[in-house]
């Protein structure tokens, strides 16, 4: 073999090994970097990998302990993996750093909902709207406040969101799912109907629309609209439900 064949295959070596070399330094450098720590928990997180998250985000944090978006996204990460306790410590810190987060605040809230501390949770919601009247902290006081059976609260912090013309779906359903239970069924009824001219095939809000009617003795009416959205359903639990629902329209047309 000639010494000129080799030559290229030793230019590849030493390049790959000079590569492997950079390619060290730069994670090294990285790694002492808590944006790009913090990047990469991004990346993680998008990729619904909340443990690598987690890794890269308290590397973050111990190289800057005052990195407030890490916190942020550190209990987003714990929230995912069901770790409650770990995500209202993350949210909590990320207050501390900015106080007027209110995202953060709706999240905490969230956090402390789910571990049952309704009235810390109620005490985030109610800041997060003060700051700047969010729609997903009003419809969260409003859904929590039902859930508590405090029906006129609920209605009050619902209906301002409606007052405020928020345009949404669920804003309308829990309007209409809280006006039903309080037995107001004519203006649950007009809820939900708000609710189906923003997505008219909206199941849901449909099925919960039929129940309104068959409470205000209109069973004509919950035929016709169950009847409607049956073909448009896939999910089928909610089909099931519509069956049933027909099926006891169908008893009750019998006693009248």
């Amino acid at each position: 073999m000639k010494p000129g064949k080799v030559l290229p295959i030793l230019i590849l070596i030493v390049f790959t090994v000079s590569c492997a070399s950079s390619q060290a330094r730069m994670e090294k450098k990285r790694a002492k970097d808590f944006q790009d720590q913090y990047e990469l928990a991004l990346v993680a997180m998008r990729y619904s990998m909340p443990d690598e998250a987690i890794r890269y985000l308290n590397n973050a944090i111990s190289l800057d302990p005052s990195h407030q978006p890490s916190y942020f996204l550190l209990g987003l990460a714990h929230s995912e993996k069901k770790s409650y306790k770990e995500a209202a410590a993350a949210f909590e810190k990320s207050l501390e750093l900015k106080p007027d987060d209110s995202e953060a605040r709706i999240r905490l809230g969230d956090v402390y909902r789910q571990m049952g501390l309704f009235e810390k949770a109620e005490e985030e919601y109610k800041k997060a709207f003060a700051l700047d009247e969010s729609s997903v902290a009003g419809f969260n006081l409003a859904l929590l406040s039902y859930e508590q059976d405090k029906l006129d609260q609920a209605l009050e912090y619902v209906q301002t969101l409606t007052q405020k013309g928020s345009q949404s779906v669920d804003v309308y359903n829990l309007q209409g799912v809280i006006l039903n239970k309080l037995r107001r069924y004519p203006e649950a009824i007009e809820s939900f109907q708000g609710a189906l001219k923003i997505d008219p095939n909206h199941a849901v809000a449909a099925i919960n629309l039929a129940v309104a009617h068959i409470n205000n003795n209109e069973l004509n009416k919950a035929r016709d609209v169950l009847s409607r959205i049956l073909p448009f359903v896939q999910d089928q639990e909610l089909k099931d439900k519509i069956t049933e629902y027909l099926k006891k329209i169908k008893e009750l047309s019998k006693k009248y």
